[in-house]
């Protein structure tokens, strides 16, 4: 049985900058294999939870400051996110 190639990496620290720099916009996050595994690392982000353990952390901060949706791809499921706002729930009075 051969073992399936590594895909690269998802940078958690570049799309968060980068949605911070253009709150609104989707930003590419990563492509994952598995639905599942798109759909919890989806809930991490928005819930601002570490991404690989406290060590690391997130760059998702504060929680739900971020959304996410997920994309059905050819080889996957894509992950993206944006920026909403950190003061979101003020502003919806």
């Amino acid at each position: 049985m051969s073992r399936l190639s590594r895909w690269p990496r998802a940078d958690h620290k570049r799309a968060a900058a980068n949605a911070r720099r253009e709150p609104g916009v989707w930003q590419s996050v990563n492509t994952y294999r598995s639905h599942q595994t798109a759909r919890g690392m989806a809930y991490m982000i928005r819930t601002g939870h570490p991404i690989s353990g406290p060590k690391y952390g997130t760059p998702y901060l504060p929680a739900e400051a971020f959304e996410t949706r997920l994309v059905p791809v050819d080889d996957g499921t894509a992950l993206e996110v944006r920026f909403i706002s950190t003061t979101r729930k003020d502003s919806a009075q």
